[in-house]
């Protein structure tokens, strides 16, 4: 994995940290309304309502915020994830907890395509396509070896399963596929893991 450092300079102050906030902001915005090809960066601070002085002060290029604003929305992702599998004590608990996991992590994907597909392309592109999968790393390797059938799971069974899902959910969102966001969806990732874990071996 490449160490791409997105911050210039990391806020700590109350005024700074909705500075930066108000760039991201305004980068999401003109990312789903215009495009990567409108994104500037002083398109971005006229958007934000900062100077382009302040924008340079905490990322050094455009590509710095599109990387800031990926992991900010990847980190907001493993949060909700991360929520999703600790209410779900209640109901089946051997399907439930994987359930309300894959809901979560697709949930992430909804909100603004347009600007979700060009921060996918901008992970992609700067060699930091590892980093779409945090969300299920740290959660569902737990979640899937708790319902093998077969005892423990081998490190790399779950790496192929947590990656089979976010593959299918970047696929179905980059390919704007009419699966996507439906239920139809879901309950398939769903099958699929649960197949996949119960096989013998």
């Amino acid at each position: 994995m490449k160490d791409i450092v997105s911050y210039r300079k990391i806020p700590t102050q109350a005024r700074a940290k909705a500075s930066v906030d108000a760039i991201l902001e305004a980068t999401a915005q003109i990312l789903q309304q215009d495009g990567v090809g409108a994104l500037t960066t002083n398109a971005i601070a006229e958007k934000a309502g900062v100077s382009i002085g302040t924008l340079y002060q905490y990322f050094p290029d455009k590509n710095a915020i599109l990387i800031a604003l990926a992991r900010q929305e990847l980190a907001e992702t493993s949060q909700a994830v991360a929520a999703g599998v600790s209410g779900a004590e209640q109901v089946d608990e051997a399907v439930d907890p994987l359930r309300r996991g894959i809901q979560a992590l697709l949930q992430g994907f909804h909100g603004r395509p347009r600007s979700r597909k060009a921060l996918i392309e901008a992970l992609i592109a700067n060699g930091l396509s590892d980093e779409l999968a945090r969300p299920v790393d740290r959660v569902m390797p737990d979640i899937l070896s708790a319902q093998a059938k077969t005892g423990e799971l081998k490190p790399i069974t779950a790496y192929v399963l947590t990656r089979a899902i976010i593959g299918a959910a970047r696929a179905a969102l980059m390919e704007e596929s009419a699966y996507f966001g439906t239920k139809e969806f879901e309950d398939e990732l769903v099958r699929m893991t649960q197949v996949l874990l119960t096989a013998p071996r």
